[in-house]
């Protein structure tokens, strides 16, 4: 039902999303970045702060672009694309599509007024695009799990926690992609205390993440339906048991919670921590996504031993 393309475009897309919005809030709430013609000034063009979230920017957009080509990739006609566009109808797809394209602008116009110097770009300007941005990030981010949740016949992604899910993985993502390019920066104080912060936030969205989680997996085990007790028996017993629980589970949860309090704690550097803790989160949350897609796919239909009876019996009638 999903190719690899789908699973890069469900990782990257939720990761690009996540990134821009940390980004955006981070310049909203402290970095505070100079636009305009008040931007310039002889010497270092931004402090460290600044420059985390310049790259940053420019991380997410990257990875939410090729995120869309994967998208593009797997639909396989581009036709197929321009109808969403040209053909609007009332679904959770057309909803994803326009919030992709808006951050996809939003992201190029950030990225273009951090890395090009346009004075008549004010820093009131800025702030209305970041705004904006933080809205259909979060859009982005819950449509790669509604995109699961609303596809009929596989009763396995017919829960809320699926949506949920990958809201959280999606932030953890975004942040790692900011713990990443940090570790290219020289921190001040002041950058310094803003990691602490995201690190919490992290932290945070990671314990959520693992809650739900477990509920998922927890109520997938309960659950009567003949395809959601296959699915999960593939999931946590069967060919992917190893992508889920060591490649999700101890890279994508465990790991990076306890490479991060080491970090914090000082007793190991902090950028070289946070830019461990960055691979273990995007190692995580591909394997969650792949996880989930491999084991929710249809499986061929089998014919039961009755329906063969039945259907042989016919034969010989005939």
């Amino acid at each position: 039902m999903f190719g690899a393309f789908a699973v890069f475009y469900l990782f990257l897309g939720g990761a690009g999303a996540g990134a821009i919005a940390a980004c955006s809030l981070i310049d909203l709430l402290a970095a505070k970045q100079p636009f305009g013609t008040s931007s310039y000034a002889p010497g270092p063009s931004v402090r460290p702060l600044g420059r985390i979230v310049d790259y940053g920017f420019l991380a997410g957009f990257v990875a939410l672009a090729v995120g869309i080509v994967s998208l593009l990739l797997d639909l396989g006609r581009i036709d197929r694309a321009l109808a969403l566009f040209l053909s609007p109808t009332m679904s959770v797809m057309t909803l994803g599509s326009y919030a992709l394209a808006a951050l996809g602008v939003l992201g190029a116009a950030l990225v273009l007024v951090r890395f090009m110097y346009l004075p008549f770009v004010r820093r009131s300007v800025v702030v209305a695009l970041e705004a904006i941005a933080v809205a259909v990030a979060l859009v982005v981010m819950l449509y790669t799990g509604l995109l699961l949740q609303s596809v009929g016949g596989v009763a396995f992604w017919a829960s809320p926690l699926v949506p949920a899910l990958f809201v959280l993985s999606s932030a953890s993502s975004g942040i790692a992609l900011l713990f990443a390019v940090s570790f290219f920066v020289e921190c001040d104080r002041a950058c310094v205390r803003v990691l602490r912060v995201l690190v919490c936030a992290d932290a945070a969205a990671i314990v959520l993440e693992a809650v739900c989680a477990a509920c998922f997996i927890a109520l997938a085990g309960q659950s009567g339906h003949s395809g959601v007790q296959e699915s999960f028996a593939i999931l946590t017993q069967g060919e992917l048991a190893l992508v889920w629980w060591l490649g999700f589970g101890v890279c994508g949860i465990a790991a990076p919670l306890a490479v991060e309090a080491v970090g914090i704690r000082g007793r190991v550097d902090l950028h070289a921590a946070l830019a461990v803790s960055a691979v273990l989160v995007l190692l995580g949350a591909f394997c969650l996504r792949y996880g989930m897609v491999e084991a929710g796919v249809h499986r061929d239909l089998v014919l039961e031993p009755a329906m063969e009876e039945t259907i042989d019996l016919t034969e010989g009638l005939s």
